[in-house]
C-alpha cells in the first residue's frame, strides 16, 4: 500500500468525523461522570464506586472534597470542548489561549483515564477509564487539527 492512499484514507475518515456530534457525545458522558462525582460528594453510600473502591460506605470528608473538585473540574472540561467546538458561546477564550486551555483539558483528561486504568475500582475501569479517554482524544483532536 501506498503511503499517500494510506494519508488520503486517514483525511477522509477524519473529514467523515462530526466534530459537533463528538463533543456532544463527549460531553454527555463527561457530564455523567461529574454526576456521579457530585452524587459521592454529598454523602451517597456508593463509595466503592470511586476513589479506587476503598471506601465501600459513604466517602471520608477528604475524598467527598476530591470528588467534588474533580466535578468541576471535568464540568470545566466540557464548557471548554463545547466552547471550542462552537456548541455552546458562554466561555469565550481567546485565539492566542485557545490551543492552551485544550491542552490542558487533554492533559488532565488523559491523567484521569490512566488513574482509572492503573488505580481505579472495577466501576471505574469499565465505565469512567473509556468516557476520559473518548474525551482526551476529543480535546487532543481540536489541540493538534
Amino acid at each position: 500500500m501506498d503511503i499517500s492512499a494510506l494519508v488520503e484514507a486517514i483525511d477522509t475518515f477524519v473529514e467523515a468525523i462530526d466534530i459537533e456530534a463528538s463533543a456532544l457525545i463527549s460531553g454527555a458522558l463527561l457530564l455523567w461522570v461529574a454526576l456521579v462525582q457530585v452524587v459521592m460528594a454529598a454523602g451517597s453510600r456508593s463509595g466503592d464506586l470511586v476513589w479506587s473502591g476503598h471506601q465501600p460506605r459513604r466517602l471520608d470528608p477528604v475524598l467527598r472534597v476530591r470528588s467534588l473538585l474533580y466535578a468541576v473540574m471535568v464540568v470545566a472540561s466540557v464548557v471548554i470542548l463545547a466552547g471550542e467546538t462552537g456548541l455552546i458561546d458562554i466561555l469565550t477564550i481567546p485565539d492566542r489561549w485557545s490551543m492552551s486551555a485544550t491542552f490542558v483539558v487533554t492533559a488532565f483528561l488523559g491523567v484521569i483515564t490512566i488513574h482509572h486504568i492503573g488505580w481505579g475500582s472495577r466501576w471505574e475501569r469499565l465505565l469512567f477509564a473509556p468516557i476520559t479517554f473518548l474525551g482526551a482524544l476529543l480535546a487532543g483532536w481540536l489541540t493538534f487539527a
